[in-house]
């Protein structure tokens, strides 16, 4: 998991605020840094710079919410591909975060079916089920509980 270093203004409005991802940030930034950069374009609702939870150390990209449409994309434009450091910055619109839980599987359900083999849609071995396909110890799941 990441840690996110945060910084919210103190007046929020109630107009639609627009989220932008930038990667390729300098690891040494701060979120003080990474406002100051955009505030040339408009207010700044909050920043946040996403860290390693374990070593506290950035992870090289942020966010940055800004308080109108407009002023979010005269920074996109003007930032975009902008050398920092040595890095060319990428600053474009964020996506929703996604469950990541979901998908991915063989089924396209996410259910792969623990490793030892395809399984039906909405099927889910359980530990002891002897109806389980992994007998290998090859999965965290192991089917027959052999640790």
């Amino acid at each position: 998991m990441a840690e996110v270093e945060e910084k919210e203004s103190s007046t929020t409005t109630a107009a639609i605020n627009k989220k932008l991802y930038v990667g390729s940030l300098p690891y040494s930034w701060t979120v003080e840094q990474l406002e100051a950069l955009f505030t040339p374009f408009g207010r700044v609702s909050s920043t946040a710079i996403v860290s390693d939870q374990v070593t506290r150390k950035s992870k090289g990209f942020g966010f940055v919410e800004m308080d109108t449409e407009e002023s979010a994309k005269k920074a996109m434009e003007a930032l975009n591909g902008k050398e920092i450091e040595g890095r060319p910055l990428s600053v474009r619109e964020a996506k929703p975060n996604m469950d990541k839980r979901g998908g991915g599987g063989r089924d396209g359900g996410g259910n792969s079916g623990g490793g030892g083999g395809w399984q039906p849609r909405g099927h889910r071995a359980e530990y002891n089920d002897p109806n389980g396909t992994d007998t290998s110890g090859r999965s965290y799941g192991n089917r027959n509980g052999w640790w």
